[in-house]
């Protein structure tokens, strides 16, 4: 019963370290956290289960996050999609827009905010 009331996120990201730190700290903060590792196995379980908002890398090695999102979109109007890179220089605030996200979190610098941050975007639905 006391998981229902924890948001679920699905969290995208390549890199086992940053991966394994959102995640903890993200459950510390009440969020029931899944991770994958691909973009593959991130649309797979977007399809299949329903989350509070997906986190999404944009570095992935198999397709970039943005064309992940897109292909979320096709199927997923709804669901906040926010993405989180480490590099702010390729992020594009309006092709990220267009490309169906609701925001952009820069590593580390929002971090340390990301709990508050992501209750703002799950607010917003």
């Amino acid at each position: 019963m006391m998981e229902e009331s924890r948001p679920a996120i699905l969290f995208v990201e390549d890199i086992s370290d940053t991966r394994e730190l959102v995640e903890f700290s993200l459950q510390q903060d009440g969020f029931d956290v899944k991770t994958v590792q691909t973009a593959q196995e991130g649309l797979e379980l977007a399809r299949r289960k329903s989350y509070a908002l997906i986190l999404l890398d944009i570095g992935l090695p198999d397709k970039d996050g943005l064309q992940l999102c897109r292909e979320i979109r096709e199927f997923d109007q709804k669901t906040p999609i926010v993405l989180y890179t480490a590099y702010g220089e390729l992020l594009d605030e309006q092709e990220a827009a267009r490309a169906g996200a609701q925001g952009c979190l820069r590593k580390p610098d929002d971090t340390a905010r990301l709990s508050e941050a992501l209750r703002g975007y799950i607010g917003q639905t």
